[in-house]
């Protein structure tokens, strides 16, 4: 497989925006890139598919076309991912659906905020934590949660370029940092 660009899919990722703001799809092309990006993470069969070299570009080709069908489908997508398959980039899809929300969280002045937490939360402990994190950046903020059982308890938060640590891990590490210290 190849080694994937970070600055491809950036690339990518921008001239989508500029066309879909330019045809007023951003939105749509948005939840399009997001349900791709799931739709890959959940199937290592079809991962495994669009990333071997031994498949013809034709049946790369043929094989999305037969995924990506539904009829609801944008001009700017199906394009996408014929493009893509021209050029044998298929596996940046979920690369390019991380740079294109980023462009358009941006694009959109609302701050990007990863949540990780030991167990998931409900919806009044994201909302409490997207209060917190709008008052303290000013911005209207998206959180992306995920889980991560090794916490303990607590969350950890990524935020424009800075981390939070709240977790019971961060806090026994710091402890044993000072008791280490002392």
């Amino acid at each position: 497989m190849k080694r994937l660009s970070p600055g491809a899919s950036r690339r990518y990722a921008r001239a989508l925006l500029d066309v879909a703001l330019a045809q007023g799809d951003a939105a749509a092309l948005r939840r399009e890139l997001e349900a791709a990006k799931a739709m890959l993470g959940a199937s290592l069969e079809l991962r495994q598919l669009l990333g071997n070299r031994a498949l013809s570009t034709e049946r790369k080709k043929k094989l999305v076309r037969g995924v990506w069908s539904e009829p609801g489908a944008s001009v700017i997508f199906r394009r996408l991912l014929g493009l893509l398959g021209e050029r044998e980039r298929l596996e940046l899809l979920p690369a390019i659906a991380d740079a294109y929300r980023a462009q358009w969280l941006a694009h959109q002045d609302v701050a990007a905020a990863e949540v990780v937490s030991a167990a998931p939360l409900d919806k009044d402990q994201l909302g409490a934590l997207e209060a917190a994190l709008r008052k303290a950046t000013g911005r209207s903020v998206e959180i992306e949660a995920s889980l991560d059982r090794e916490l303990l308890g607590g969350v950890l938060v990524k935020l424009g370029g800075r981390h939070y640590d709240g977790s019971v891990r961060g806090r026994l590490k710091a402890l044993r940092a000072s008791l280490a210290g002392a």
